[in-house]
């Protein structure tokens, strides 16, 4: 009998690279990488929002996409003003990727918030509607 391989769907593999990134990030950080660790930390979060996007059936092909994808998002969450700051947190860690300005506090809070950031996301269920 031939086994049935079950391929994963694209919103599937954005929600598995987003979780290897955010564990790569924490990896770079510690090894003293502070600009990998900074990019790896907004392409976890760059990765989760294309998996949502993907499964609405939303645009998600730009940076500028992920801006409003993320304001549809946060809506749906019980603080979106919390949300909002947490994601302009963010976005200074990809600049940060090109500029390496930030010190290692800075990222490793940056990565405290990109944890925070998914989880409320997750606890909004926004991946099931």
């Amino acid at each position: 009998m031939a086994e049935t391989t079950i391929m994963p769907s694209e919103s599937d593999n954005h929600i598995e690279i987003s979780r290897r990134f955010l564990a790569h990030a924490d990896e770079q950080l510690h090894g003293g990488d502070l600009p990998q660790a900074s990019e790896k930390t907004w392409g976890a979060v760059a990765h989760y929002l294309k998996a949502v996007a993907k499964r609405r059936g939303w645009r998600n092909e730009s940076h500028r996409d992920l801006f409003s994808i993320n304001r549809q998002l946060i809506r749906e969450t019980d603080d979106p003003e919390r949300m909002a700051l947490l994601f302009g947190n963010l976005n200074g860690l990809h600049s940060n990727f090109y500029e390496d300005w930030y010190t290692e506090v800075d990222v490793s809070k940056g990565i405290e918030v990109a944890k925070e950031y998914l989880e409320r996301l997750e606890r909004a269920e926004v991946l099931d509607r």
